[in-house]
C-alpha cells in the first residue's frame, strides 16, 4: 500500500511552435510559418480518454492578387478549443501488476473550438472544428511534453481579414473543407496535479 505510485487526474502547462494557414491566400502547406503559442488545461478522465482545454495566439499572413495589383496581409487569430484525447497507450502501467511504465503514447483528439480574428478592422469570433495527431512522453517527477499537429477548418472564408477574399471562388457551402484552415505545430510542457485518491483501504484520499 505504501509503495503504491502517485497518479495524477489533470495536467496544467505551456505550448510553442509555429502554424501556418491555407486560403485564398496561401495555398501550400508550410508556407507563411509563424510562432504560435498559448496554455492548456488538460483532465484525464481514464489512461484512454482525457478532454482538453488550449488556448492559442498565432498570426496569419499571406498575399494576393487583384486587378494585377499585389496585396499583402497579416492577421491575428484567437483560438481556444475543447477537445476529446484518445491515447492509444496507458501512458501509468502496461498491467496493474506490473511495475514497468510505458513512457510514450501517440494519440488523436477532436472537438469544437472559437476563432477571434480582425474583419475589415472589427473584431470577429467564428466558431471552428478543431482536429489532429499527436504523442505524449511522460518525463519523471510530474512532468510531460506533447508534441502535437493541429488542424482548425474554420466555419467561414474570411481569416483573412478583407473582404476581397470572403468566397473569392465562390465555393462556400459546397464543400467544408475549402474554408480557411489554420494549422499549427507545437511542442508544449505540462504538470501534473490534482491527485488521484488511492484506491487502498483505510487511504486519506488527500489531493494536492
Amino acid at each position: 500500500m505504501f509503495g503504491q505510485k502517485d497518479t495524477y487526474l489533470a495536467e496544467i502547462g505551456v505550448s510553442g511552435g509555429v502554424s501556418f494557414y491555407k486560403g485564398d491566400g496561401s495555398s501550400s502547406l508550410f508556407s507563411n510559418l509563424q510562432p504560435v503559442y498559448g496554455g492548456l488545461l488538460r483532465y484525464n478522465i481514464n489512461p484512454a480518454f482525457a478532454l482538453c482545454f488550449d488556448l492559442s495566439r498565432t498570426s496569419i499572413k499571406g498575399s494576393y492578387i487583384d486587378s494585377n495589383v499585389t496585396y499583402t496581409f497579416k492577421n491575428q487569430n484567437d483560438a481556444l478549443d475543447v477537445l476529446v484525447e484518445f491515447n492509444f497507450f496507458d501512458l501509468e502501467q502496461i498491467k496493474n501488476n506490473d511495475n514497468q511504465e510505458r513512457k510514450l503514447s501517440p494519440y488523436i483528439f477532436a472537438g469544437y473550438g472559437l476563432l477571434k480574428y480582425s474583419y475589415e478592422n472589427q473584431s470577429k469570433l467564428n466558431p471552428q472544428f478543431p482536429f489532429g495527431i499527436g504523442l505524449k512522453y511522460k518525463l519523471k517527477n510530474r512532468w510531460n511534453l506533447n508534441l502535437q499537429w493541429t488542424n482548425r477548418v474554420l466555419f467561414a472564408d474570411d481569416m483573412e481579414g478583407k473582404a476581397q477574399l470572403n468566397d473569392k471562388f465562390k465555393l462556400n457551402g459546397s464543400n467544408f473543407f475549402n474554408n480557411d484552415v489554420l494549422s499549427g505545430i507545437t511542442l508544449s510542457v505540462t504538470f501534473d496535479f490534482l491527485k488521484k485518491p488511492c484506491n487502498c483501504h483505510g487511504s486519506l484520499n488527500n489531493r494536492l
